[in-house]
């Protein structure tokens, strides 16, 4: 990230660590990307050397607080917030031929539905 003195900064793997652990539903990687075009796109607003935790931790508690990074999603996959506890429950993406063959069948007919990712 470019610092108000021209600058480059960069979080180092304890803190990246530390990150991940207190905001576990922010993707730390994808909002430290963000935070590096924000503040290219915003020069007179670059975080000086001393500064520029305080604005990653404020980012992402910001973050956190509004339900965590939004997921990349692939098209026709759920992501984890979409899953519902149906889903769980009748998961067979782990299974593989006759037996996943199977449990489809089994959890269709029982609960109307078998997820399969």
């Amino acid at each position: 990230m470019i610092l108000n003195t021209g600058e480059e900064w960069q979080a180092n793997d304890a803190d990246i660590i530390q990150w991940q652990k207190t905001y576990p539903a922010v993707d730390v990687f994808a909002e430290l990307a963000k935070m590096e075009s924000w503040l290219d796109a915003n020069p007179a607003k670059r975080k000086t050397s001393k500064g520029i935790k305080r604005f990653v931790n404020s980012w992402l508690s910001r973050a956190q607080d509004r339900g965590g990074s939004s997921p990349v999603q692939v098209e026709g996959k759920k992501t984890i917030r979409q899953r519902s506890n149906l889903d769980d429950l009748t998961d067979i993406s782990w299974l593989e031929g006759q037996e996943k063959q199977h449990m489809r069948q089994v959890f269709t007919q029982k609960y109307g539905q078998a997820f399969d990712g």
